[in-house]
């Protein structure tokens, strides 16, 4: 038999985290985090971590471990959550992996292609070209590859062109490396609220974030990020340009008012900005899975406002346990 992993993903505040802590906590689990900013050690709040009575419930992993300024690529949490998954079932534990980033998935599920280093030459005569050139250019080589990459998307057209510049051929013909899909039985669920659900969902959690401190968090990365590197731009870490810290910075940088400073009125225009990119990205979401390729063949959408007791048996239907 094949190893088993669960994978619980969805759009931000459909429920992942909370169906995982109230209706699986019977199960010998290792859950293994895919979301891109709970791995930051800074940023407990602003990230909706688990919090230190959840984490007791069941051995954690990749959760808040990073410092501000590093980077953790799709390719890093591949390789990662593989060893991981190994571990976890070695020591008789089941592999849980819960999060909503779709690359982390997507690297998990379809793999990555071989590392490739892109000379100098390459990578500045393609970043030259237009994007229609580069887009055109890229059907012209690989057509396939094209086929996957919206004409708009001009970094990630402009990645494929220089890959397949680099190798002289078409990188759909490579053999991706590390998905786990041949190896493992997978079941994932995706949880889909209804749009009015999450969005208030959504609206309470950002609630509750700023009842937790989440201003006084944004601050005090601010004021590491700047004593660590006065000439970067906030910008630069990746760890700041999401959802619930760089509407901070973005207000900081029109008012020229420190985050620690912020009156009412710009925390509640910075609560109402939070809300709406929030719901933006739970549409993107929708978009992504809803396309996403390669999935598991057993793969449940599910709707965690209506019956979590249901969701609760098919995972140990999965398992082999009586519900």
């Amino acid at each position: 038999m094949k190893p088993k992993v669960i994978v619980v993903t969805g759009a931000t505040a459909s429920g992942k985290s909370q169906f995982v802590y109230e209706h699986l906590r019977a199960l010998p689990l290792t859950v293994i985090n895919a979301d891109s900013r709970q791995v930051y050690t800074d940023l407990p709040v602003s990230s909706a971590s688990p919090s230190a009575e959840e984490k007791s419930l069941f051995e954690h992993r990749l959760y808040n471990f990073l410092p501000i300024d590093a980077v953790f690529s799709a390719g890093q949490f591949m390789r990662s959550a593989k060893k991981l998954i190994a571990e976890s079932t070695k020591a008789g534990r089941l592999p849980l992996v819960c999060g909503g980033t779709y690359f982390y998935l997507q690297a998990l599920f379809a793999g990555l292609l071989p590392e490739t280093l892109i000379s100098d030459t390459v990578r500045l005569e393609v970043e030259a070209m237009p994007r229609n050139e580069a887009y055109a250019r890229l059907v012209k080589i690989d057509s396939v590859a094209a086929a996957n990459i919206h004409p708009h998307n001009e970094a990630r057209l402009k990645r494929a062109l220089m890959l397949c510049t680099e190798r002289n051929r078409p990188i759909s013909t490579l053999q991706r490396e590390g998905a786990i899909l041949e190896d493992h039985e997978v079941l994932l669920l995706i949880f889909d609220p209804p749009r009015a659900t999450l969005r208030d969902r959504a609206a309470a959690r950002i609630g509750r974030m700023f009842d937790q401190g989440l201003v006084a968090e944004v601050a005090r990365v601010a004021a590491i990020t700047a004593n660590r590197d006065e000439q970067k731009s906030w910008r630069q870490h990746a760890a700041l340009t999401g959802i619930g810290v760089a509407e901070f910075f973005e207000s900081a940088e029109a008012t020229g008012n420190a985050i620690a400073e912020f009156d009412q009125i710009t925390l509640a225009q910075i609560s109402a900005r939070i809300l709406q990119n929030t719901m933006h990205l739970i549409k993107r979401q929708a978009t992504w899975y809803r396309n996403a390729k390669p999935q598991p063949k057993n793969t449940k959408t599910v709707d965690p406002s209506y019956d979590n007791s249901r969701i609760a048996a098919l995972v140990k239907d999965f398992i082999g346990r009586a519900p």
